[in-house]
């Protein structure tokens, strides 16, 4: 397995140097209508980032509206759901789409940027930043504080390359793990599933559907794609420089605000990440009216 994944996954090699710093990337859902809270988001990012180039993150064959964004159109397999968006994150191709830049910004429709520090985080030598998980009641999964929710996130698209490219070469049941999930129609996972009642111990395809249902729900078995950059991505790519405690603060909040705000010494951050979900009281100052 390792020869033939090595011969399908060469070495990273720079496939061309970035021309520019940041593209800014809207992920959709399967409708092109905003909800009011993500009119919200839309007006917050227009306003303070409206100057850089932003894409949206479409399914094929969606209709769609937005002047002054370009998009980016991917399977609508990749669309609908968390599980469908980390395999989508988690495909090298995605990161191919954006060689033209050094970085990219992840604004879900769920953020608020509060103001433009972009370029600014653009310049602090990291490959990975969003807003940090606390220990809080809204977070009873955390046991250590750090860095960071993915839906307001800064992402530099070479290291994320090479953290794929590495983690395929050292580990290559991964490549064709990967393979399987994003490609394998739900039929064949059903057959698969019947045959496994007749031959519960044949471990070639235990591993295949227990890979598949991890991915089709990752929360409750920690395959969310955010935590993978936050936590492993270093296993792969040693120099991976993931962003401290103290300066996912300074980036952005997402659960328990207050608590946040403290930690940050009363100083507000460039923006956060479910605004409407955790405290929506602590963000109803802040926003923007429609005349902004």
């Amino acid at each position: 397995m390792r020869i033939a994944t090595r011969a399908m996954v060469p070495p990273y090699r720079l496939e061309k140097p970035p021309v520019k710093s940041v593209a800014i990337v809207v992920p959709l859902s399967t409708r092109a209508q905003l909800t009011p809270d993500e009119e919200v988001s839309m007006r917050h990012l227009l306003h303070n980032l409206g100057s850089y180039d932003r894409y949206l993150i479409a399914s094929e064959g969606l209709d769609l509206d937005f002047p002054g964004f370009g998009v980016k159109r991917f399977a609508k397999k990749y669309f609908g759901s968390a599980s469908a968006h980390g395999k989508l994150l988690a495909n090298p191709s995605f990161y191919r789409r954006f060689l033209d830049y050094e970085f990219i910004f992840f604004y879900h429709l769920d953020s608020l940027v509060l103001s433009d520090q972009l370029a600014d985080w653009c310049a602090a030598d990291l490959d990975y930043i969003g807003p940090p998980w606390i220990c809080s009641d809204d977070t009873p999964w955390v046991d250590r504080p750090r860095v960071g929710n993915g839906g307001f996130t800064l992402l530099r698209v070479e290291s994320a390359l090479q953290v794929i490219v590495n983690r395929y070469r050292l580990e290559p049941s991964t490549y064709w793990l990967d393979k399987f999930t994003r490609c394998a129609p739900t039929w064949l996972v059903r057959i698969m599933g019947r045959i496994q009642t007749h031959l519960p111990h044949l471990k070639p395809l235990n591993r295949l559907l227990k890979e598949w249902l991890e991915m089709e729900n990752p929360a409750p078995h920690g395959r969310n794609n955010d935590l993978f950059w936050s936590d492993s991505a270093v296993r792969y790519l040693p120099e991976f420089k993931v962003a401290s405690l103290k300066q996912g603060l300074q980036f952005a909040f997402e659960t328990a605000p207050q608590t946040c705000y403290e930690m940050n010494g009363c100083k507000m951050p460039f923006g956060c990440h479910a605004w409407a979900r955790y405290d929506r009281k602590f963000w109803i100052p802040h926003l923007l009216n429609q005349d902004s």
